[in-house]
């Protein structure tokens, strides 16, 4: 009864609406406050075995996005969908719905578990033009990175149902297991057995020893640890719709046409926003490994920024595509400019932190003063923009929740191969900016992307765009 008693009614008509916003954000603040603070420690890790093993994993990351977004962006329109049934009232076409996603899962997650371990293991280092002596430690942690992909694209589907219906602390516990197993092992992984002294006593400490494969490895025993799970919590009976597999069903080819209609465009935009952060780092992975750690652990800093604000856009997601789904555009309308005014104003305060202490925060990584130099002006000239990028992202998560979901992989495509790359390609090979390079045009990008969103969500045209799908 106590479940039920604290369980959050997103269709409540006379919830006061920050009140409920906050409900669904912060639970994914403090996701992604441990996920930073995880990453943070895992980045620290990796970095103390020197600057040449944090390129090793800088050059791979960007294959990880590109990867990671057309899965989890095509996998998305399921939740949209689920979350729109709800508000129909329609539970029997949202279980329909989180069943026939399994094949989604079972397909998706077996592709990219070869694609990780059998081709980009062997040639991503290479294609990016990093320096030769990357290659081996970035080829060995791709290709152990790769085995947890499946779990991984299982798990981020399983979530979305999760928030979908306004479970965010169950979502959340999913990672916060993830990040702790990932810490407690890559501390195992990555050194070697040594000695250990706390408190003035010292005592053997076993380690694998396996440096960047062992963060690796660490990684995918915590993916499969957040499968693991989110799979149990999905069969919750407290859930407004628990999971259960009933009779084999046959893929429903206009169920996934309709899915694949609201997740493909967020997967387009996925892959245009992470492709072109592939070229610009390889761009950089062409200058220097000290400046491609400086692009690496900037971005990292960077990521206080984003662990405070992208709730804000999967809950003006659900928000909207469930007010929608019960036919009120009033509610939904009022619940979407409350995110984002609450997104840009906790966007602001995270940037003025940021723009504070970077150096400090960039200095728990690296002892280098000139990976710590350049990381720092360059974060800090992303810093004048990181508010507008708030309301951007925030404004994105609403026009996804009501269907209007060609916009956003329009502009991404506009403002990254518009924008940023060739403005990167300018900057570093004709004017020899090296870092400031490719943080400059990020900046401009990101303004250009806010105009053209923003724009299209004042017009409110959006409130229509399932119907006209």
């Amino acid at each position: 009864m106590a479940k039920e008693k604290h369980k959050i009614n997103i269709l409540d008509p006379n919830a006061n609406p920050r009140r409920l916003i906050m409900a669904l954000v912060w639970p994914m603040i403090i996701e992604e406050i441990l996920s930073i603070m995880v990453n943070f420690v895992d980045t620290a890790m990796v970095g103390s075995l020197g600057v040449y093993a944090t390129a090793s994993v800088a050059v791979s990351n960007p294959a990880i996005e590109v990867c990671n977004g057309v899965a989890i962006g095509l996998g998305s329109g399921f939740g949209v969908m689920m979350s729109r049934r709800i508000g129909e009232g329609r539970k029997d076409l949202a279980l329909k719905t989180m069943r026939q996603s399994l094949y989604y899962m079972l397909i998706m997650g077996g592709f990219m578990t070869l694609l990780f371990s059998w081709i980009l293991a062997d040639n991503l280092p290479r294609w990016m033009g990093a320096q030769p002596d990357i290659w081996e430690t970035s080829s060995v942690y791709l290709r152990y990175f790769g085995y947890s992909r499946g779990f991984i694209v299982a798990a981020v589907v399983g979530n979305s149902f999760l928030r979908g219906q306004g479970h965010t602390k169950e979502a959340m516990m999913g990672n916060v297991i993830a990040n702790i197993t990932n810490c407690i092992l890559n501390f195992l992984f990555i050194y070697p057995t040594r000695e250990l002294t706390v408190f003035g006593r010292t005592f053997t400490m076993w380690g694998l020893g396996q440096g960047v494969a062992g963060a690796a490895i660490a990684s995918s025993i915590a993916n499969f640890a957040m499968f693991a799970y989110v799979a149990w919590r999905l069969f919750d009976k407290n859930l407004t719709v628990p999971f259960s597999l009933g009779k084999p069903e046959k893929i429903d080819g206009e169920l996934y046409r309709f899915s694949f209609g609201l997740g493909g465009p967020n997967a387009i935009e996925r892959l245009i926003s992470s492709s072109g952060r592939m070229v610009c780092t390889s761009l950089l992975a062409g200058i220097s490994n000290v400046v491609l750690s400086a692009h690496q652990l900037a971005g990292t800093a960077e990521s206080i920024i984003f662990m405070s604000v992208m709730g804000f856009g999967m809950t003006g997601t659900t928000l909207v595509s469930q007010w929608l789904g019960a036919g009120n555009k009033d509610r939904a309308k009022l619940l979407a400019h409350e995110t984002l005014k609450l997104a840009f104003m906790v966007g602001s305060g995270a940037t003025i932190f940021v723009f504070i202490f970077c150096p400090h925060i960039i200095g728990f990584f690296t002892k280098s003063e000139e990976v710590i130099r350049m990381a720092t002006l360059a974060l800090r000239i992303q810093c004048i923009i990181e508010p507008i990028e708030a309301l951007t992202m925030a404004t994105g998560g609403v026009l996804r929740g009501a269907g209007d979901v060609r916009i956003t992989a329009m502009t991404s495509l506009i403002g990254m191969w518009g924008i940023r790359v060739p403005g990167a390609l300018l900057l570093i090979k004709v004017f020899g900016w090296g870092l400031l390079g490719v943080w400059v045009p990020m900046a401009v990008e990101w303004f250009l992307r806010f105009c053209i969103l923003y724009t299209r969500y004042r017009k409110g045209r959006w409130v229509d765009a399932w119907g006209r799908k």
